[in-house]
């Protein structure tokens, strides 16, 4: 393997390597069914470090020779760094990532691979283990000699990293032959008996995502109450929800590109990491436990659940009630906004500097639509979103706001995001009918302050929600026709808006339109699109008016 890296003093026969799980979201979400992806996100937790821990094992490294864990019991804390001449070292592993620090065998003759022996080796028997464990998921790891800077160390590795992963041949295990019975979703040999009796045969990729011996699996075949919804068949709408931090890596850069020190770097690198991790995963923790806790005074009607797709760093989906999306996405908004990547006071400047954002998709479906083209769509949603968060008039210098975009699926086609917005929610006469994503405003906005109040408030959304739902201001009827009436263009609507408004109703506005972006925009449509898959926000409004 070419290596341009000049290692100096400090290097030895150390490698600094960096592994990288490829195909983990097509692993996921490669299916039609939720619980499968459930499944498949337990198998790949922490499967880095249990991979690494098999290889060691295997290579009979002895355990004082190993120094693996990085975060103290139970992921309280981190652990801190010292540069050893342990075998095996543990910088970081989370997320489908891990860095490494190799020490060369002593027993080992050196030669021109600078110490790479034991890594060699390393990666040969982690490899195995992925596989055997996953069927189809692919090992990337690429190395460099360790100098005295971190900073360039982890740089030069991730530019290295990103060719060997552009080189990779995709992920695609022995296919079936001609006369054999294939998965339609993944292609491969369905050659497992499926324990759901009302399925047909599965793949081996499958069958380990069901695979009752693994404790996880079991404990989430046993949770019935998510099934029990979706086949209930009266009102079973769902919502798949995908939320991402923002600007995570750069930030993460800032911090240690300006640390000579090798080991105050690496100190810095997982106390961000682990700070990251605890923040998210807390907070979701919270959500989850506020909105099914049954004592709570708000959507009493509703029944409400949220359930753990994949949490993974800043990388968070999961499914829930449609009726709370979008007020779960608030909450997790609001509390994150507080929290920052390193440890320091809680002051304005602070926050501005070290504090998280998010930004959200939602897809709507029901209850048999395709997971994974409703996982699609929300990923869509979040990246739109998060081009909404980035344009220069709504950030403060480099600090991004938090953002939501969602969509109703009606049919597999709206995977294609742009196109469906483009052809669907256009009229005839020119208006665009979205004013989405929207600003979620919180306490800790600081500078972005002067994001909130505009027409893409979160805000105002929920109060156009709230009058819509409330029929001393409008026949739910009315509120249809105005969700299909502006599909039609500005002469219908402006007939239609005339009807009402001499029948006395009460409208969210005097005014049908305003101009985004120099394009008259739909200011209702949103929120009559959206308004009954948000029974929460309405059931909520005698709680709290903020709720």
């Amino acid at each position: 393997m070419e290596n341009n890296h000049t290692a100096n003093s400090q290097s030895g026969g150390k490698v600094l390597a960096m592994y990288d799980i490829r195909g983990i979201q097509d692993y996921i979400y490669r299916t039609p069914h939720i619980k499968d992806a459930m499944g498949a996100s337990l198998i790949i937790e922490d499967i880095l470090m249990k991979a690494l821990r098999k290889a060691c094992e295997k290579l009979s490294i002895k355990p004082e020779e190993m120094d693996l864990e990085w975060e103290t019991e139970k992921g309280k804390d981190v652990k801190p760094f010292k540069m050893s001449e342990k075998a095996v070292q543990v910088l970081y592993i989370g997320g489908g990532n891990a860095y490494v620090i190799y020490n060369n065998d002593k027993d080992e003759k050196e030669d021109e691979k600078e110490g790479k022996n034991l890594y060699w080796k390393i990666n040969k028997e982690m490899s195995k283990y992925i596989i055997e464990k996953t069927y189809s998921l692919q090992l990337a790891a690429e190395c460099v000699p360790v100098s005295d800077v971190y900073y360039n160390d982890y740089e030069e590795l991730r530019n290295k990293m990103d060719d060997v992963k552009a080189k990779m041949a995709g992920s695609k295990p022995l296919g079936a032959l001609p006369i054999m019975k294939t998965e339609i979703r993944t292609g491969y040999p369905a050659i497992e008996e499926s324990p759901d009796k009302n399925r047909v045969d599965i793949s081996k990729e499958t069958a380990i995502k069901l695979d009752e011996k693994n404790e996880k699996i079991k404990e989430l075949k046993q949770d019935k109450f998510l099934e029990n919804y979706i086949n209930r068949g009266k009102d079973s709408r769902i919502a798949v929800v995908h939320i991402d931090g923002n600007n995570m890596g750069l930030r993460i850069r800032e911090q240690i590109e300006h640390e000579p020190d090798y080991v105050k770097a690496v100190n810095t690198m997982r106390q961000i990491s682990h700070n990251i991790k605890k923040a998210y995963k807390d907070i979701f923790d919270n959500m989850k436990d506020e909105f099914e806790d049954e004592d709570t005074k708000f959507g009493q009607n509703i029944k409400r659940f949220v359930r753990k797709v994949i949490v993974a760093g800043d990388d968070i989906t999961y499914v829930c009630n449609a009726h709370i999306a979008l007020e779960t996405v608030r909450y997790y908004s609001e509390q994150i906004s507080g929290l920052m990547m390193v440890s320091k006071e809680s002051t304005q400047e602070n926050i501005e500097k070290y504090g998280f954002s998010i930004c959200a998709g939602i897809a709507y479906i029901g209850s048999h639509f395709p997971f994974y083209t409703a996982y699609e769509v929300a990923e869509a949603c979040c990246a739109s979103a998060k081009g909404e968060a980035k344009k220069d008039e709504n950030k403060d210098g480099n600090r991004i706001g938090n953002y939501v975009d969602f969509q109703i699926c009606k049919n597999v086609h709206c995977k294609n995001l742009d196109k469906v917005r483009q052809e669907e929610y256009s009229t005839p006469t020119g208006e665009n009918l979205l004013i989405r994503p929207y600003y979620i405003p919180t306490a800790h906005q600081y500078g972005l302050s002067k994001n909130a109040g505009k027409l893409n408030d979160y805000t105002s959304l929920k109060e156009n929600i709230r009058k819509f739902s409330d029929e001393k201001n409008l026949p739910r009827s009315f509120v249809k026709d105005i969700r299909n009436t502006y599909s039609l263009g500005r002469y219908q609507m402006d007939t239609l808006y005339a009807f009402l408004k001499s029948r006395d109703w009460k409208l969210p506005k005097d005014s049908l339109y305003e101009e985004i972006n120099g394009i008259q925009t739909a200011l209702w449509y949103d929120a009559a699109e959206i308004m009954d898959y948000n029974l929460y926000i309405t059931q909520s409004q005698e709680g709290n008016a903020d709720a």
